[in-house]
C-alpha cells in the first residue's frame, strides 16, 4: 500500500499546484524565520524584524531609494550591456577562427579568476574623478564569463545535418553561423543573459562600494554602515536583492517571448 500512496491523490495534487505556490510558502516561512530571530536576538538590533526594515524605508521616504536606485540600475545595465557584448564576440570569434579558442577561453578565465574587490579599487585610481567607471566596469566582469559560456554552448547546440546543408552549398563558416548557429543559441544565450542580469547589478553596486561617487546604493550602504542604521542596511540589501531578482525575470519573460519553441522559454529551465 505504501507505493500506492506515493503516487496517489495526495501526490498528484501537490505535482499539480502551480509553481508559484511553492515561492509564497518559501518567502513566507523565510519572513517567519527572520521576524522570530529578530524578536528573540540579543545583538542589539543588528538583526532587525521585517516590519522595523518596512518602517525604516517608509522614514527615509520613496524618492530617496528611487533616485539612487535608478542610478545605480543605469550602470548595471550599461554593464550588462558592454559585457555581454564582449562575450557575445569572443564566443563569435573562437567559433569562426578556432586556433584562437584558446586565447578566447583564457580571457573568460580571467576576468572570472580576478576577484573584483581587488581589481575595483584600481579601476577607481585610473578613472576620472566623479565617473561612474568602476560600477559599470564590475558590472561588465561579472557577466564575462558566464555568457560566453552560455553562447559558446548555444553556438555549438546546432544541428549538424544542417550545418552540413549549408556548407554543401558552398556557405561559408559566417553563413552558417548567421543561418544557423545563431538561431540554435538562443535558448543558451537568453539563459546566460539571464544569469547576467543579477550578477551586473550586484557588481555595480560593488563599484559604487568603492566609493569616487556620490550616489547610488552602494554610497547607501556605506552611509548606512558608518551610522550603524542596521534597519537600513538590511533594507537596502533586500532592495538590491529584489532589483537583482526583478531584471532575472524579466530577461527570463522576454526569452519566453522571442524564444517560444522552447519547452520552458529559456533552455535548461528557469534554473
Amino acid at each position: 500500500m505504501a507505493p500506492a500512496a506515493v503516487g496517489g491523490p495526495a501526490g498528484r495534487s501537490l505535482r499539480d499546484l502551480p509553481p508559484w505556490v511553492g515561492g509564497v510558502t518559501g518567502a513566507v516561512l523565510v519572513v517567519a524565520a527572520w521576524s522570530l530571530v529578530g524578536v528573540f536576538s540579543s545583538a542589539g538590533g543588528i538583526v532587525p524584524t521585517p516590519w522595523a526594515v518596512l518602517q525604516q524605508l517608509q522614514e527615509n521616504g520613496f524618492a530617496t531609494y528611487w533616485d539612487n536606485l535608478s542610478i545605480t540600475t543605469a550602470s548595471a545595465a550599461q554593464g550588462w550591456v558592454w559585457g555581454n557584448l564582449v562575450a557575445i564576440a569572443i564566443a563569435v570569434v573562437v567559433l569562426l577562427v578556432p586556433p584562437l579558442e584558446g586565447a578566447a577561453n583564457q580571457v573568460a578565465v580571467i576576468s572570472y579568476c580576478i576577484p573584483l574587490t581587488a581589481i575595483g579599487p584600481i579601476v577607481l585610481i585610473v578613472s576620472p574623478p566623479g565617473s561612474r567607471i568602476t560600477s559599470v566596469f564590475l558590472a561588465a566582469m561579472s557577466v564575462v564569463f558566464t555568457s560566453v559560456v552560455g553562447c559558446l554552448l548555444g553556438l555549438r547546440a546546432a544541428d549538424r545535418s544542417a550545418l552540413d546543408v549549408v556548407h554543401a552549398y558552398g556557405g561559408s563558416r559566417w553563413t552558417a553561423l548567421v543561418k544557423v548557429r545563431l538561431i540554435a543559441a538562443l535558448p543558451d544565450v537568453f539563459a546566460a543573459l539571464k544569469l547576467a542580469a543579477p550578477a551586473a547589478f550586484l557588481g555595480a553596486v560593488l563599484g559604487e562600494y568603492f566609493g569616487g561617487v556620490d550616489s547610488g546604493l552602494g554610497i547607501m550602504i556605506v552611509a548606512a554602515q558608518t551610522n550603524l542604521q542596521y534597519a537600513q542596511i538590511w533594507g537596502l540589501a533586500l532592495l538590491s536583492g529584489a532589483v537583482a531578482g526583478a531584471g532575472y525575470l524579466l530577461i527570463g519573460l522576454l526569452a519566453r517571448l522571442v524564444t517560444p519553441w522552447s519547452s520552458t522559454g529559456v533552455k535548461g529551465g528557469d534554473l
